[in-house]
């Protein structure tokens, strides 16, 4: 599948946020390709056993493990390593904070106290029944958000092979 997303970025040091739009394939294989901006200043990819990561337009492609801590969150999220619900409930005390019609809002507050210090809290945005993400927050200790809202997924083509290629 492709999903089209917007991310938006606050930090305390910036007086307006900082948005920006990408895609993001899902094989259902667990390879995946991460791409932020228009046209795609950073990517990343993933073919099941390493990751391809390009941070800018003119930079050089670099080969990474996936534990590298380069990328090791985006990892665990994109790949859905550790999103289970027996690791998320390990890792994470979770809370309904708000249920809607068409969403319901799940806080995911770190249980590790090291983490704390990083990251205050992560909010899921949950069509009901579980089906879809809608949108992700996370709140660092800092007080910088980091927000994505993601469109509807839409399935692929045939040729899908050239999206796995840097």
């Amino acid at each position: 599948m492709r999903v089209a997303f917007k991310q938006t970025r606050t930090t305390p040091a910036l007086k307006e946020a900082v948005a920006s739009s990408g895609q993001f394939w899902r094989m259902a294989d667990g390879r995946f390709r991460w791409e932020l901006g228009n046209p795609a200043t950073m990517i990343l990819i993933f073919d099941k056993e390493s990751v391809q990561l390009k941070e800018g337009a003119a930079a050089p492609w670099q080969t990474l493990k996936p534990d590298d801590s380069r990328v090791r969150m985006w990892m665990k999220f994109l790949s859905g390593r550790e999103m289970d619900a027996e690791s998320l409930t390990q890792n994470f005390t979770l809370k309904v904070t708000q249920q809607e019609e068409t969403f319901v809002t799940v806080a995911m507050i770190p249980r590790p106290l090291l983490i704390k210090k990083y990251l205050k809290q992560l909010d899921m945005q949950i069509e009901p029944g579980g089906k879809r993400l809608l949108g992700f927050r996370i709140v660092q200790g800092d007080g910088s958000t980091l927000r994505m809202n993601f469109g509807p997924p839409e399935k692929l083509g045939s040729d899908v092979d050239r999206l796995f290629q840097p």
